[in-house]
C-alpha cells in the first residue's frame, strides 16, 4: 500500500469516528429531551409528625401529649372514640395521630384526632372530647406522651380483669354515704380516683361517725388491686361495680330505708361528659354513663333531713340544675346542697402539686376532715363554731383550687349550705 492509499484509509477512519460521535451526540441530546419520570413523594411517619407540629401547632407541640399509630390506616378503617364507634372514617391511606390537648384533666376534655395523607401530606384535624379506643396501641411521640402512656399501662394493673357481681344488700341506717368512681375502663381508671375515695372514706368514719355498712362504695368493676381496703382495717370496702344497674338499685334501696331525720351524702369522682344542650352532662360509670336527668330522677325519693352532693367529674356543674329540680322548691325534706369541681361547660383536673388526687375534692375533703392526707392540720372553720359547714368547705376548696376550673355551689332552700356531714 503506497502513501496515498494509507492517507485515504486514515481519513476514512477519522471520518467514520466523527460520524459516530456526531450520531452519539444527537442520540444523547434526544435522550435529555425525554420527560423525566419523578417518583411520587411518600410521607413517612416522621415526616407526617413534623407536618402535624408545623401546621397545627406552629412548630411547637408544647405541653400537649402527641401519639401516633405506628402503621398506616387503610381506606375504610373506622377509628372509634368512647362515644362514637365511627368517630373517624379513613378515605385515603393515612397516618393517624392523637393529641391530648389537656393532659392532667379528667375526661372529657379537649383532644384532637389527626390524619396525614400518605401521598400528599395533607393534614386534617378533627376535634374530640375523649381518647380513641385503640389508645394503648398508639406510639407516644414526645416526653409528655411517654409519661402519660406509662400511667395508662399501670392503671390496668389496679383491677382484676373480671367484673364482680354481688347482690345489693343495704342495712337500715340513719345516714348513708354513697361513694362512686366509675373510671370508664381499666386504661383510664387513674390511681387518683382510688386515693380520692380513701381520703373521704377515712374522713367519714373518723370524724363524722359513718359506719362501714353505712358507706356504700361503687368502684370501677368492683375490684381493686392489691386489695379493696379503703381505711386500713384489713377488710374489703368495695361493695359493688359502678354500673348503672347497681347505682339504680343502691339509690332506690337507700330511698326506702333512710330515716326522715337522716343524712344522705353522695360523692363522685372520675370522668364526666358534656351532652348536647345547655347544662346537660353525664357521670361516667364502668363502661357506660348516666345522664344528669336520669341520675336526678333516682334521687327524688330520698327523703331525709339533708342531702349533700359533692361531684368532682368534668362538667359536674351541669348536674346541679337537675338535682335541684328533682326536689319540690323550696326543698325542706331534704335540704339539698350541691358542690361541684367545675362549671357545666368545663373539665375538672387532677392535683397539680398535691400528689395523686383530684384538685377540688382534695381541698374539700381536707376542709371537712380538718387535715390533709399527710396529716397536716387544715382549718376551714371560718366562723369559729367548731364545725365545718358545706359553705365553709366549699369556700376553702375554691380558694385553694389552683387549676383551670371554677367550683360551684347551689341549694334549693336558704341555709342548706350551712349543714354539716
Amino acid at each position: 500500500m503506497n502513501f496515498l492509499e494509507k492517507k485515504v484509509l486514515t481519513m476514512a477512519a477519522v471520518l467514520c469516528v466523527m460520524v459516530f460521535l456526531c450520531c452519539l451526540g444527537i442520540a444523547t441530546a434526544a435522550d435529555y429531551r425525554q420527560p423525566v419520570k419523578i417518583q411520587p413523594r411518600i410521607f413517612t411517619l416522621e415526616m407526617a409528625k413534623q407536618a402535624v407540629i408545623a401546621k397545627l401547632y406552629k412548630g411547637q407541640i408544647g405541653n400537649q401529649a402527641l401519639y401516633a399509630s405506628p402503621v398506616l390506616k387503610k381506606p375504610g378503617t373506622l377509628i372509634a372514640s368512647w362515644q362514637e364507634p365511627d368517630k373517624v372514617k379513613i378515605s385515603r391511606e393515612s397516618w393517624f395521630f392523637f393529641v391530648d390537648e389537656q393532659p392532667g384533666a379528667n375526661w372529657e376534655h379537649r383532644a384532637t384526632y389527626i390524619l396525614v395523607d400518605k401521598a400528599t401530606g395533607e393534614v386534617k384535624g378533627i376535634p374530640a372530647m375523649s381518647p380513641p379506643k385503640e389508645m394503648l396501641e398508639l406510639k407516644p411521640l414526645n416526653t409528655r406522651a411517654i409519661s402519660e402512656m406509662q400511667v395508662l399501662k399501670q392503671n390496668i394493673k389496679l383491677l382484676k380483669p373480671e367484673i364482680v357481681v354481688k347482690p345489693i344488700q343495704i342495712l337500715k341506717k340513719k345516714k348513708y354515704a354513697v361513694l362512686l368512681s366509675g373510671g370508664m375502663n381499666s386504661t383510664y381508671n387513674y390511681p387518683r380516683y382510688w386515693n380520692d375515695l380513701k381520703f373521704i372514706y377515712k374522713a367519714l368514719k373518723e370524724k363524722y361517725g359513718y359506719t362501714d355498712s353505712g358507706i356504700i362504695v361503687l368502684y370501677a368493676n368492683g375490684t381493686h388491686l392489691p386489695n379493696g381496703d379503703l381505711d386500713g382495717n384489713g377488710t374489703n370496702d368495695v361493695d359493688y361495680a359502678a354500673t348503672k344497674a347497681n347505682l339504680t338499685k343502691v339509690l332506690n334501696d337507700v330511698a326506702g330505708l333512710i330515716a326522715s331525720d337522716g343524712t344522705f351524702f353522695f360523692y363522685s369522682t372520675n370522668h364526666g361528659g358534656d351532652d348536647s344542650g345547655a347544662y346537660k352532662s353525664n357521670l361516667t360509670l364502668w363502661g357506660e354513663s348516666i345522664k344528669d336527668s336520669d341520675f336526678a330522677a333516682l334521687t327524688k325519693n330520698i327523703k331525709c333531713a339533708k342531702a349533700i352532693y359533692v361531684m368532682e367529674q368534668c362538667f359536674s356543674g351541669g348536674m346541679m340544675d337537675d338535682l335541684l329540680k328533682a326536689q319540690t322548691y323550696p326543698c325542706i325534706n331534704p335540704k339539698v346542697t350541691i358542690m361541684t369541681a367545675a362549671r357545666h361547660d368545663e373539665s375538672s383536673w387532677s392535683c397539680d402539686t398535691e400528689g395523686q388526687y383530684d384538685e377540688y375534692v382534695y381541698h374539700w375533703t381536707s376542709a371537712v376532715y380538718g387535715k390533709n392526707p399527710s396529716g397536716t392540720p387544715v382549718n376551714a372553720d371560718t366562723n369559729g363554731d367548731g364545725m365545718v359547714s358545706m359553705s365553709e368547705a366549699h369556700t376553702y376548696a375554691k380558694n385553694h383550687d389552683s387549676r383551670s376550673e371554677h367550683p360551684q355551689i347551689g341549694s334549693c332552700v336558704t341555709g342548706a349550705s350551712n349543714t354539716t356531714l
